[in-house]
């Protein structure tokens, strides 16, 4: 009788977890409450095979003795997590990854049709596939809007620019992730900082005219915010390489090489995703001695809760390359296109600056979400110069003397070789409250940072002082802090169902502490500034329809000195000019979006009104970087148009064109006038007056014309680009401007599909400069001569000629 009892004892234990399970059900819809199919549902990590219906329901029974966790993922939707509930049924809400019809990832930051009066351009991830093979992010984004890109050397890697609207680097700022790019002392984004970084972008949105104060910084051109990839990729192994170059004059005249292998895990036990990525690039360059030597890598680190998302960022990668950015002469451009004038074999820049972001969004009611990013930024590297004739005291050694033909005693002039050195560090966090409510969003946040610079500059070889020099003999040396915050509240009221207003202050204060070593023949400069901003933005956006909008703002903003604009501190023979004013603009803004399935619309006008924008003066200094000056009053206005149609299911359609109107309207400048351009023998010193003279080096007008054949496994895309004329110096000669050009590129595409049943094989080409156009991509107004009648001479920087990059890449899924 007891060994029944105790078997029946034993089957009532086994059955027991039967008798435990609870029923958990729901649905699971989008934004507009419509219910997503296959949406897959992962239980505490582990993969069990469900999914939700054709109408979205799911409805599964489980254990709830102790906490359970179901995560819902689609590769068109964020994932989402929730804890289990019984004895209800729950909604679970999906954001979309991208906004319908934009291609764009769905964040606070970003503009959309039809709600934010803001002009702006998409570059979605379908854009970045199609165009990215081996190219810095200017060259990247050049098709967009009113925006004119360049390099130094010629070719995709190396320096390269961005300017919009007439606004150079140091006027549009650059964020990946919502952090930051921009360096806080001269404002520059050096993209050649961020090698293949492109791999990993998902999407990325420019934003023209003053920038939008979630990201806290100045911005007279526009805003460019890049977004990494997301929680929603898919498991992945990419393997590629990459092999092209150049043309010139029919000849094979360099080599560009690329290799990278990248992993993605998926979302891992339904809370987890890793993402990775190394790299390598190469370049000869399309210019002579301007080759680029690099490595870059890219780490990812996500981890999905209720009511938390976290992701750990860390990018970056060393590089070496060689210098070309100095302009050349036409005469000896007509002699040999690809002229470079450094020369020397060690005329490098070497350097390293690793990014690491944090990032944490905590959802603290239905209404009200938490974004908080913290990063850290760490540079240190050098750039190596041959300099000729140099004063021995400028550079602290020690003098040699000798005796002139009057019999006077001079300092001898020497040859040397410098090195210019840098290493900082920048510390921010930002964080955002948004405010969800019944007529639209709130946001409220701020933005820090502390940042601290070191540098100097050391003589590594000197005629015939060789072995007395140390080998880290500095002959400058200096050190920066700058301490930065903003605060800033936006509201997006939906006044009436086709009504939204938008309002945005935002106050911003910057300290600035500089002190100088005395050393040689630097004296030794300290100074203390600081600079404090009120900027209001108001705008409107009228719903005509689902389809056609109309849009309006005002802005107003302002930006303070860069450090070199204060003091050029490693120039013995400049003082800091401390009352330098900061630039002051009023942006007018009116437009038109108009979007539905198989086509958009965009047009916009813009009036820009300036006081003290820093505007070239004429010339360049010792380092061909532009002498510039505050205007008193200047202009940029101008119409951007875009257009896309899709025609037909395979072939798309799109293009923009701009027209700008920038203007010096009132400005004095003292110039030199020198000799000639030879030996640079200095006269005398006049002023100049300047009147309705357009801003110098950006083009009159910019077309894109973009034609996309595409299939599943197959894709063709020819681009027609149309630059205007482009004036190099202030008093406009026709005779040294850059004459209109148009030049065109292709590229293709080919899957062979599915490999062995474990991914697939993708071959690339891109052909650009198609028809070898002869053109220059720069120019610059390099100082005023007298056997030039006072007037200006010009040095320009060319164009690569035809050049070629295919890509094989193996996706194993």
């Amino acid at each position: 009788m007891f060994k029944y009892f105790v078997i029946l004892f034993l089957l009532l234990l086994l059955a027991q977890p039967a008798f435990a399970l609870e029923k958990v059900s729901g649905v699971v819809v989008d934004e507009n409450r419509e219910p997503i199919e296959g949406v897959n549902i992962t239980i505490d990590g582990q993969q069990m095979n469900l999914s939700t219906s054709g109408e979205g329901l799911f409805s599964i029974d489980l254990d709830l003795s102790s906490p359970r966790f179901l995560t819902f993922s689609h590769v068109s939707y964020q994932p989402v997590m929730i804890k289990a509930v019984a004895g209800k049924s729950v909604q679970v809400v999906m954001k979309p990854v991208v906004y319908p019809m934009q291609g764009i990832t769905v964040s606070a930051e970003r503009a959309q049709a039809g709600r934010s009066p803001i002009a702006y351009s998409d570059f979605t991830s379908d854009d970045i596939e199609r165009d990215y093979m081996l190219s810095e992010f200017p060259l990247l984004l050049e098709t967009t809007p009113n925006a004119y890109a360049y390099s130094d050397a010629g070719g995709g890697l190396g320096y390269s620019y961005l300017k919009i609207r007439g606004f150079d680097d140091k006027r549009i700022s650059t964020y990946v992730n919502g952090v930051p790019l921009n360096d806080p002392e001269d404002q520059m984004t050096y993209y050649v900082d961020l090698p293949d970084f492109a791999a990993n972008v998902k999407d990325i949105q420019i934003q023209r005219g003053i920038g939008n104060s979630l990201y806290g910084d100045a911005s007279f051109g526009g805003a460019i915010n890049i977004v990494s990839g997301g929680l929603e990729q898919k498991r992945q192994i990419i393997l590629s390489t990459g092999y092209g170059g150049f043309w010139d004059g029919g000849e094979w005249i360099g080599d560009m090489q690329k290799q990278s292998v990248e992993y993605h895990s998926g979302l891992i036990d339904g809370r987890w995703n890793f993402s990775g990525r190394y790299s390598r690039q190469l370049s000869d360059g399309y210019r002579e001695n301007s080759w680029y030597d690099g490595w870059s890598y890219y780490f990812s680190l996500s981890r999905l809760d209720p009511r938390v998302t976290t992701t750990f960022t860390l990018y970056g990668g060393p590089m070496r390359m060689h210098l070309a950015y100095y302009g050349v002469y036409p005469e000896k451009l007509e002699e040999n296109r690809r002229y470079n004038s450094q020369t020397y074999e060690n005329e490098t820049d070497n350097f390293n600056q690793p990014h690491y972001q944090l990032h944490n969004t905590i959802k603290l009611s239905d209404d009200i979400t938490l974004h908080n990013s913290f990063y850290h930024v760490h540079g240190r590297g050098y750039y190596e110069t041959y300099k000729t004739n140099r004063k021995s005291t400028e550079y602290n050694l020690p003098a040699r003397f000798a005796l002139d033909e009057n019999g006077d005693t001079i300092d001898v002039r020497r040859d040397l070789v410098r090195q210019k050195w840098v290493e900082k560090n920048q510390w921010g966090v930002s964080p955002r409250f948004e405010f969800a409510h019944d007529k639209g969003t709130a946001s409220l946040g701020a933005h820090f940072y502390y940042f601290e610079s070191e540098h100097w500059g050391q003589v590594v070889w000197a005629e015939e002082v060789t072995n007395s020099i140390d080998p880290r003999h500095r002959y400058y040396e200096y050190f920066g802090e700058k301490l930065y915050f903003s605060l800033y509240a936006i509201e997006n009221y939906q006044l009436t169902e086709r009504l939204m207003l938008m309002a945005n202050l935002q106050l911003k204060h910057q300290t600035f502490n500089f002190d100088q070593t005395a050393m040689g023949a630097f004296d030794g400069q300290q100074y203390d500034l600081d600079w404090t901003y009120l900027s209001p933005r108001f705008g409107v956006v009228y719903a005509l329809n689902d389809r056609l909008s109309l849009l309006g703002n005002y802005s107003l903003s302002f930006r303070p000195p860069t450090d070199d604009e204060i003091y050029d501190a490693d120039d013995p023979d400049k003082v800091p000019v401390l009352d330098v004013a900061s630039e002051k603009v009023h942006d007018f803004e009116i437009g038109a979006n108009y979007i539905d399935q198989r086509q958009s619309h965009s047009i916009n006008l813009y009036w820009m009104e300036f006081r003290n924008e820093t505007v070239p003066e004429g010339g360049i200094d010792d380092d061909w970087h532009l002498v510039t000056i505050n205007a008193e009053r200047s202009v940029h206005a101008g119409i951007e148009v875009s257009a896309a149609r899709l025609l037909g299911e395979n072939f798309k359609l799109s293009g923009n064109f701009s027209y700008s109107y920038n203007r010096i309207k009132e400005m004095e400048v003292g110039e030199s006038i020198f000799d000639n351009p030879t030996d640079w023998g200095w006269l005398e010193y006049k002023k100049f007056l300047y009147q309705e003279k357009t801003i110098p080096r950006f083009p009159e007008y910019i077309g894109n014309l973009i034609g996309d054949y595409f299939t599943d496994r197959f894709r063709f895309t020819y681009r027609a680009r149309f630059v205007g004329l482009q004036y190099v110096e202030n008093e406009n000669q026709r005779e040294l401007a850059i004459d209109p050009y148009m030049v065109s590129s292709v590229s293709a595409s080919v899957s062979f599909g599915n490999i062995l049943t474990v991914g697939s094989l993708v071959f690339s080409v891109r052909l650009d400069n198609i028809f070898d156009k002869e053109y220059y991509a720069t120019g610059v107004g390099v100082g005023r001569f007298r056997d030039r009648g006072d007037l200006f001479a010009a040095a320009y920087i060319p164009a690569a000629g035809r050049s070629i990059f295919a890509n094989l890449k193996l996706e194993l899924n």
